[in-house]
């Protein structure tokens, strides 16, 4: 069938500059203009984090969250210690536990934690009990009183704006291929297809006749006949429809490989021409269902799609939040059945997990830093 025409319009620019994607594109100054974002890099987030907390956290909850941070820091060190291997998953939750704790007062979601609790139990479908593949964590609401809070719905009231409704279970096997980086260990163990396609580019287009902008977003063709899915189930799997539509396209990648063009159907339209001002606003539409990796290369990001099996989507977690919930999983084994850990690390998963606790302390540490300071937060590739 042939494709619709790509709407017309130019690549937007501001300041004659080329615009890319970023979570935090602009920041808006004292008299409401909007002004462009570069990456931040850093080789210690950690001060970046205490910063955003000493300048924005309410003055009532700085101190708790400051000595949230130090501990945080403190079980940062004993997460990524190469010489505590069997306390590592434990150390990584209470570091993850502490941030994010943090994170929610300085947010002002919260004006204390005194005497909250996980809001995450773990637990084992009968009658095999098999760790991991059987395992499955219920997540807890904070009550309507308030009290006692529940760490895992205020993370995600923090992050997303709306906390857990009403108590909900998340099967471990289903939280596992979530995790993008060494999503192929998953992959490999599972003899599954992967899950996560790379998005080519986001680019932001304007009609200047309308005041309209829109996102127009690019795969290579390559990536998806790899996986061999149809262009109507990518779009259903990637949560991309009804928003996107695929349209013609005759790009080539760096490589000569054709790419595939998404096109956002409902432009928004702009009341000025500080297009800037506009952007966040942009950006902020397809954030919900991206993946972002932090890399010490350029481009320094890079986003994702995840293919959810529609069995699968009520259980689909914003990318920091399964994280946080695949570390209380581990890290509770680690605490109270440190007997099972090796039925899981002896499986096919092992690789698997053992790239997860490796890998997610630093990849969790400048993802949060990010939302702590509102900026793209990056490590410098030369020392």
């Amino acid at each position: 069938m042939k494709l619709p025409i790509a709407r017309a319009g130019e690549r937007l620019k501001v300041n004659h500059k080329l615009i890319p994607y970023s979570l935090w594109p602009t920041k808006v100054g004292p008299k409401g203009n909007a002004s462009l974002q570069p990456l931040l890099f850093s080789l210690d987030p950690w001060a970046l984090i205490d910063q955003a907390i000493k300048t924005t956290c309410p003055n009532a909850a700085k101190n708790e969250a400051l000595a949230c941070l130090a501990q945080a820091r403190d079980f940062y060190e004993g997460a990524t210690d190469a010489q505590r291997i069997a306390a590592k998953p434990l150390a990584l939750y209470y570091c993850f536990m502490n941030l994010v704790k943090a994170f929610c007062l300085t947010r002002a979601t919260r004006s204390t934690f005194d005497k909250a609790q996980h809001g995450l139990a773990e637990k084992l479908k009968a009658p095999t009990n098999r760790e991991l593949t059987d395992a499955f964590l219920t997540a807890y609401p904070t009550p309507a009183g308030g009290t006692p809070l529940q760490n895992f719905s205020e993370f995600m009231l923090a992050l997303t704006g709306n906390a857990l409704p009403a108590q909900k279970d998340y099967d471990i096997p289903v939280l596992l291929p979530q995790i993008l980086p060494g999503h192929r260990l998953w992959s490999y163990a599972t003899n599954k297809k992967e899950r996560f396609v790379a998005i080519y580019d986001i680019r932001p287009f304007l009609d200047k006749a309308t005041g309209s902008l829109w996102l127009n977003l690019y795969f290579v063709s390559d990536d998806l006949s790899r996986i061999d899915i149809s262009g109507k189930d990518f779009l259903a799997q990637s949560c991309l429809s009804p928003d996107f539509v695929q349209v013609a396209c005759d790009e080539l990648d760096s490589s000569g490989r054709r790419l595939i063009c998404y096109q956002q159907v409902n432009p928004i339209v702009c009341a000025t021409t500080k297009y800037a001002n506009y952007l966040q606003q942009l950006f902020d539409f397809i954030r919900p269902i991206l993946w972002v990796t932090v890399a010490t290369v350029p481009p320094y990001r890079r986003h994702y799609v995840y293919l959810r099996p529609p069995l699968e989507k009520p259980q689909v977690l914003p990318q920091l939040l399964s994280i946080y919930a695949l570390a209380y999983y581990f890290g509770s084994i680690t605490r109270y059945r440190p007997h099972h850990y090796p039925s899981i690390t002896d499986t096919a998963f092992g690789p698997r997990v053992q790239d997860f606790i490796t890998g997610q302390p630093q990849q969790f540490l400048y993802l949060l830093a990010s939302e702590f300071a509102k900026r793209e937060i990056a490590k410098p590739s030369i020392l």
